[in-house]
Order: structure tokens, then C-alpha cells, then sequence
């Protein structure tokens, strides 16, 4: 029999708990669903659906449904660009109005390429009417692009800063129609579906009998009750907003673009998009950056590469390691959908499985790492050693709701309710085979006390004394009962 190894056990444990946090976040954020999707050691590693896709009908969520992704569309545009950059057909710092001669005499004409990509060119972010986002009228059409590109574009001088643009992706998707003489969702199927043999993801909403949409839903803003929203095309903002997809499609995208794979560009090119261009402010209000059509950010101590999406009640965000070989994607359906916090949290709790240096999630499956002593086993007072798992457990009060969870080779305490999990995860130190001690709390909780369990003799645990007290946590399905089904619905 072959040994499985530590980082396989690892990885297993965190999936497992990961399971059960996203599902608890789900109903905690009253998000009608999401949809997740996790990428590690060269392949799928989770692709899950929580919650329900439609509020109105009540059906289930499923992995299979697609999202309107929204600005994730521009990793697939800045793909394409770059695809033509390599063939020689394009260069990033060519006039985009040698491509499309609309923007003579806008004040735009002088706008490269990698302006564009890069959200650098200062040009209008949506037009002067953007009732189209409010869903007041239809996203513009080709001749309704015209008209726009028609106005002064030029917002701010060129190469003066960051100022995201819809607009400017547009007219990216006018280059790759000039370039190819073709149109921009051809060039899509043609370099990036069909190669990495996506069946799900289309550059605009999939008219197909096949396809199965999650419905789009308003947020609570001023009333608990959602609202089903319509969800049109993107029209000739395709590159910018368009694309539909699922959760497991997205980060089978993303490895596409880890370092060493040539499916899609070579490395040179994914160094390009991954270059920091822009240092920004993400709306969380942490510093972020931007590349070619990539947005960057810092997460346990690494950048990831990806991007998020806002479509009228659904929102998106996929993440990725290009040199780990880790892909992370959570699409929800309301427009005030947790996407992004689900997202970073996941990427958390995957690195607090490491016991070197993060690495250990890269390895490829069958490929064990030095051997630390049996992953499930902690070392206590010299030679004995104690079962990790048989602490681990969703335990409560009426002070709190807490996570004991392996990851990796340590127990740590996490809540739940929590968005950012490990930032307020606490360390957990083996004592003996029923006594642990919570090694940092800020000094506010029971830093340095003996946290003791009870435990029956089937080896379940009945409760915790000491520096906590707790009891194990009823089911979600309990708490459901308590406060109503997830998303709201009674």
C-alpha cells in the first residue's frame, strides 16, 4: 500500500473543514448561494455548490449553473491581446486607433494597447449614461459603442494613474475584431475555450437550450426580502463584462496561466499580465494593484493574480498562485454577495495548512513530502503522541460559535462568522490527550489556561471546561430552522 503523505492528509483535512465554513458563511451572509471551486496539485479539487439558485423557486444550486462573471471577462480579453502580441499580429504599445480609427480626434487617439489593459489610458470608465448597470436600459450595441467613442473619452491624461474602464476594455474587443478580421467571440472560442476545452464559459449570456443560469438577485439594503433580477447581454461591452461561466471552469482558466504551462501563453507573456503596472485601493480599502487585465493582491504573505466580477445581482472573484499552482473561484448570485471574503478566507485557511514555507500544496499528487511523523499524530510530553482529530469539532456558547480544526500539522480555534478566518484564528497547543492551551488571544480570552475536554465512550465530545466552556454546536440545518432558509426565503 502506498503512504499517503503529510501534504495529502493536510490538504484533505482543510477541504473537509472548508466544507463546513463555507456552508456556515453562506447561511451566516444570508447570500441566496454560492459557488466554489478550488485548484491545487494539478487538478479540481473542490467544485461545490451552497444555498439555492433562485430565492423565487427555491431550486437548488448546483456546480453546473452559470454565472454571469462579469469583469473576470477581461483576464479572457488580455489573454487574447496577448495571444496576438505573440504571433506578431499586435504590439502593446501600438495605437489603439490604428485599429480603431473612432478614437481620431477624441482625445484618445494616442492610447496604447497596454494603457488599455493595464486601466492606465485615463479614458471614461462607462460613458456619460451608465443607466445600463441599473439595468434602465440595454448595455450598449455596436453602433451605441460608435456613439460613445464619439464623445470626448479623454478623463484624465493618459499615464497619470489607475482609472478602471469598461469603455476601454470595449474598445480592446474592437482591436481583436480589426486584428483578426473576425468576430471578438470567435477569437475567444478559438484561443481560449476550445484549448483548454471549456464547455461552460461563452463570452456573452449562453442562449443555449443546455444552459442552466443562476438567477441574479438584489441585495438587502433597506429589506430582507431579494429580488429576482434580469440579467441581459453585455452587447459590445463582451471583453469588458461579458463573459458566462462556472466556478470550476474559472480555475481550470487560472492554471492556464501558472508558470510552466503552455496551453494558453508562454511565461513571458503571464509575467506581462502579472506585472504590477498600477498600485491602487481595493474597495475593502486594502492596497491592491493592477497588470494586464489582472488585478494583484497581497494574501498570507503572497501575490495572487485573478479578478473580480459585478454584474447586476451577482458577484465574483477568482484567485490564483501562478508559482504555487492554486486557483481559488466563489461566485454568488446577489449583488452584495460575500465573493471576495469567501474567496480570501479560503486562500487563508489553504496556507495555515503548510508547514513549510506554503509549498506544500504545489506538490503534485503522488509526489510525498519528507516525512515529519504521521500527519494526524502530534508529539506530547516526549515520545507520546495524541490524535489531533479527536479535538476537532464545531463547538458552542452563548457567547460564541467556534472551529477546532487540523490544518496542517497544528490545531487552531477559528470562528466561523469570521471574514477573515485566520486573522482571527487562535494557535492551539496539544497538553496531553484531553487538555489543550490557546496560545494567543490577544490576552483578552484564556491565553496560557488549560482548556480541558469531557469525552463519552464512543470518544465523541460531550463538553469543554476550563479556560472555555463549551458544548458541541447544533446542525446548520438547526440554526436554519431558527432564523429561516438561506437567502431570506421563510
Amino acid at each position: 500500500m502506498v503512504k499517503e503523505s503529510d501534504a495529502s492528509i493536510a490538504a484533505k483535512a482543510a477541504l473537509d473543514y472548508l466544507v463546513s465554513w463555507i456552508e456556515y458563511r453562506v447561511w451566516r451572509t444570508r447570500v441566496p448561494g454560492a459557488q466554489v471551486a478550488i485548484w491545487f496539485g494539478g487538478g479540481l479539487r473542490m467544485s461545490k455548490a451552497f444555498g439555492v439558485a433562485d430565492v423565487a423557486t427555491g431550486e437548488r444550486l448546483t456546480a453546473t449553473h452559470q454565472f454571469r462573471v462579469a469583469s473576470h471577462s477581461k483576464m479572457l480579453a488580455a489573454t487574447v491581446v496577448l495571444q496576438l502580441v505573440e504571433q506578431g499580429r499586435l504590439r502593446l504599445d501600438d495605437l489603439a486607433s490604428a485599429h480603431v480609427p473612432q478614437l481620431l480626434g477624441t482625445g484618445a487617439e494616442h492610447v496604447t494597447i497596454r494603457e488599455l489593459l493595464s486601466h492606465g489610458s485615463g479614458i471614461t470608465r462607462d460613458s456619460a449614461d451608465t443607466t445600463f448597470w441599473s439595468l434602465q436600459k440595454p448595455f450598449p450595441d455596436a453602433i451605441e459603442l460608435d456613439a460613445i467613442l464619439a464623445e470626448p473619452l479623454d478623463v484624465l491624461p493618459s499615464t497619470t494613474g489607475f482609472k478602471y474602464s469598461n469603455i476601454g476594455f470595449g474598445i480592446l474587443g474592437l482591436v481583436v475584431e480589426a486584428v483578426t478580421g473576425g468576430r471578438y467571440e470567435d477569437a475567444v472560442r478559438e484561443g481560449v475555450v476550445k484549448p483548454l476545452g471549456l464547455i461552460r464559459t461563452v463570452p456573452d449570456v449562453d442562449v443555449r437550450k443546455s444552459a442552466k443560469h443562476v438567477s441574479s438577485h438584489s441585495g438587502i439594503h433597506t429589506t430582507m426580502t431579494r429580488e429576482v433580477l434580469e440579467s441581459p447581454t453585455s452587447g459590445s461591452l463582451a471583453a469588458a463584462t461579458g463573459v458566462t461561466s462556472t466556478a470550476a471552469e474559472l480555475v481550470r482558466f487560472a492554471a492556464g496561466h501558472f508558470l510552466g504551462s503552455d496551453e494558453l501563453l508562454d511565461d513571458r507573456s503571464k509575467r506581462w499580465m502579472g506585472q504590477q503596472q498600477w498600485s491602487t485601493v481595493d474597495r475593502d480599502g486594502v492596497p491592491a494593484g493592477y497588470g494586464l487585465g489582472m488585478q494583484l493582491r497581497q494574501i498570507a504573505g503572497r501575490t495572487w493574480l485573478g479578478h473580480g466580477g459585478g454584474w447586476p445581482g451577482q458577484i465574483t472573484r477568482t484567485l490564483f498562485e501562478p508559482r504555487l499552482g492554486i486557483a481559488v473561484s466563489v461566485l454568488t448570485n446577489a449583488i452584495d454577495g460575500p465573493a471576495a471574503e469567501l474567496a480570501e478566507g479560503i486562500v487563508e485557511i489553504l496556507m495555515a495548512t503548510q508547514r513549510r514555507e506554503a509549498d506544500d500544496l504545489a506538490m503534485p499528487s503522488g509526489h510525498d513530502v519528507p516525512e515529519h511523523g504521521s500527519a494526524s499524530m502530534e508529539p506530547v510530553r516526549g515520545a507520546r503522541r495524541v490524535d489531533l482529530m479527536r479535538f476537532t469539532g464545531r463547538f458552542q456558547s452563548p457567547w460564541q460559535l467556534v472551529d477546532v480544526v487540523r490544518l496542517g500539522d497544528a490545531l487552531y480555534a477559528i470562528p466561523p462568522g469570521a471574514a477573515r478566518p485566520m486573522a482571527e484564528a487562535q494557535r492551539l497547543t496539544v497538553l496531553d490527550d484531553s487538555t489543550l492551551r490557546a496560545d494567543d488571544a490577544g490576552g483578552y480570552g484564556s491565553v496560557g489556561e488549560p482548556i480541558r475536554y469531557e469525552f463519552d465512550a464512543r470518544g465523541s465530545v460531550r463538553r469543554i471546561t476550563g479556560g472555555w466552556r463549551l458544548e458541541p454546536a447544533r446542525s446548520l440545518e438547526a440554526y436554519r430552522q431558527d432564523a429561516g432558509s438561506v437567502g431570506g426565503r421563510s
